[in-house]
């Protein structure tokens, strides 16, 4: 007759590999948060670099140094979207519908896929959307 597997080690097992997984998932959420703080810089980066470039002076020059550009071509500005009004958008985009996925909001809100993945994020992150199985969706 085999032998029973000792209940005990198997509980044991799958606490040590459910403290696994935590591990890893705090790892990764670190890592996401790092990314999102990345991925701000360079937008505030690029938006300081387009600034200079059109002729308006950086956020990070030193004071007393020329910062106007010298024959560098000129770049035009991207409108920025008033603080708050993707978020708007995406709830609005979201309401009284079935769960979307990033470029289905991106498509319908026409904000770029980029910016509507890490919106999505962050709001998940506050709890201001919920992550569904496919897709995101207002919390119920």
């Amino acid at each position: 007759m085999p032998k029973s597997p000792d209940v005990s080690m198997v509980v044991e097992q799958v606490k040590a590999r459910l403290k696994q997984i935590e591990d890893q998932f705090t790892q990764h959420q670190r890592l996401a948060a790092e990314l999102e703080r990345l991925r701000d810089a360079i937008l505030d980066l690029e938006h300081m670099l387009v600034s200079h470039l059109s002729g308006g002076t950086s956020h990070v020059a030193e004071p007393g140094r020329d910062t106007s550009s010298t024959g560098a071509a000129r770049a035009t500005a991207p409108a920025r979207t008033p603080r708050g009004h993707n978020k708007a958008k995406i709830l609005n985009a979201l309401q009284g519908r079935e769960p979307m996925t990033a470029s289905e909001i991106a498509r319908v809100t026409d904000i770029a896929a980029a910016t509507v993945s890490t919106t999505l994020t962050k709001m998940t992150r506050t709890g201001e959307l919920a992550k569904a199985k496919r897709g995101y969706t207002l919390p119920r």
